[in-house]
């Protein structure tokens, strides 16, 4: 499949998931509505085993992950920071002061996977970051903890599915 079209499929995932989990999940999805964004966080698929999903991160801490390949867990799940987790998160991310970035760190070689960090204020988006490779330290240290923040969680849930013996 060519990388544009599986992009731009992978693109349409969160909407469908969306759709799929207002049928099946209705009280958490209201949850998710009483919530405003603070943060979306995507790992983009590569020709080799990258780890692709989203992980959309709420105001009050509800995490909406989605594991699309190569992830402990291929579903949609989601988590719940804590307070604490998240001031540490809001503190991350103003060290990192978004507006300061640039929209894209890309590079010339096509198998690359892309980080993309979405960063919202007051519900509205304010700074979306394509990186593929480069960028400024901060931002790939910032990318890295987040990325394995997220792992913890789905690597807990991952066990957690185990069959008990």
């Amino acid at each position: 499949m060519p990388d544009i079209l599986k992009l731009a499929l992978l693109s349409l995932l969160p909407f469908l998931s969306l759709t799929v989990l207002a049928g099946c999940r209705g009280g958490q999805q209201q949850e998710q509505q009483n919530s405003s964004p603070f943060l979306n966080f995507q790992k983009t698929p590569c020709l080799g085993i990258c780890p692709s999903y989203e992980a959309a991160i709420a105001t009050d801490g509800i995490i909406r992950y989605v594991g699309w390949e190569h992830v402990p867990v291929k579903d949609t799940v989601y988590f719940q920071l804590s307070d604490d987790e998240m001031q540490v998160l809001r503190q991350e991310v103003a060290q990192l002061n978004p507006s300061t970035l640039s929209s894209t760190y890309l590079t010339e070689w096509s198998d690359m996977p892309s980080t993309i960090t979405t960063f919202y204020q007051d519900g509205k988006e304010v700074k979306r970051v394509k990186q593929e490779e480069g960028g400024p330290q901060q931002l790939l240290t910032f990318q890295e903890n987040l990325h394995q923040r997220i792992m913890r969680l789905v690597e807990a849930e991952a066990q957690r599915r185990l069959p008990v013996k």
